[in-house]
């Protein structure tokens, strides 16, 4: 499984806050494997992009995640980063 992610926006767009990383599930440690596949469920991240959020979404961070995998290929989510719960925000700066 492969996961992508950008992101976008942030305080008053500033590009230094964009990020894009690649993320070659199957070359991690079993441990993480497993966090990353838990965290990044296409189920669970159709359910987050759903939600309304609580705050203003001015100045927010959008992320685009993309899950590949050879079973099913390409799921993709735009998710602002109040949707997403610290722990899935932490595994993110992590990867």
């Amino acid at each position: 499984m492969i996961i992508e992610i950008s992101s976008s926006g942030g305080f008053g767009g500033i590009p230094a806050a964009a990020t894009h990383k690649r993320i070659d599930v199957d070359q991690q440690s079993p441990s993480l494997r497993e966090e990353i596949c838990s965290a990044f469920e296409p189920r669970d991240l159709r359910q987050l992009a759903s939600r309304s959020g609580n705050r203003k979404a001015a100045d927010m961070l959008v992320y685009r995640i993309t899950v590949r995998d050879r079973q099913d290929g390409a799921h993709v989510y735009d998710i602002r980063e109040d949707q997403l719960p610290p722990e899935i925000l932490d595994l993110i700066d992590q990867m």
